[in-house]
């Protein structure tokens, strides 16, 4: 565990979220099942969630609403109704708290009102060494990243380096959330992982 990990695990529960490190992915998908039952899972949109390929083994336990495996009108407000919601964040400061730029605003929406259960997952490649820091890493690297795999007409896309924030009809930086502490009423779980996830 690096120590920027080890700094970001112990904020986290200082602040009262449920924190776990693990090395193995498949270690990490178990503590998740073991937390989740049998109720109905939402997933936000994520690379981290994608490469992990946890999404068989979810759906073999019982429903998963996720609009990157089934495109339907609707799926979005149902994925983030759903009990239990699965996403990644675009940065984790090691202060403790979560970083996340959406252009629909469904994670941000998701990660703050209305769950029971709320798991954050994310390489160590997100994280920084405080709030600054991460909000410019989720500028600079994820959004752009993200940008471009979407194919949007935005300068940082094109690119693939940077935010020029744009004023392009096409941008994905609408809406930006800083989760300090977890939301009232809300199980949430921070959920890191060993080597490089995402972006």
């Amino acid at each position: 565990m690096l120590e920027p990990t080890k700094t970001a695990i112990e904020n986290f529960r200082r602040k009262g979220f449920k924190a776990e490190f693990f090395e193995d992915k498949n270690a990490a998908l178990k503590y998740i099942l073991d937390k989740i039952g049998s109720e109905t899972v939402g997933i936000g949109g994520s690379m981290t969630i994608q490469e992990l390929g946890w999404a068989p083994t979810l759906q073999a336990r019982g429903e998963v609403l996720w609009h990157w495996l089934k495109k339907e009108p609707g799926i979005l407000e149902r994925e983030n109704a759903a009990p239990v919601y699965i996403t990644s964040a675009n940065a984790i400061s090691a202060d403790g708290a979560i970083v996340n730029i959406d252009a629909n605003g469904n994670r941000i929406a998701a990660t703050a009102f209305g769950q029971k259960k709320v798991f954050i997952v994310a390489g160590e490649n997100k994280i920084e060494s405080d709030i600054p820091a991460a909000l410019l890493r989720a500028k600079n690297v994820g959004a752009p990243l993200n940008a471009k795999r979407l194919a949007r007409k935005t300068p940082c896309a094109i690119k693939g380096d940077k935010c020029y924030n744009c004023l392009s009809p096409e941008r994905i930086c609408r809406t930006t959330s800083i989760i300090t502490f977890p939301p009232t009423n809300i199980e949430t779980h921070i959920v890191l992982l060993s080597g490089s996830w995402g972006f």
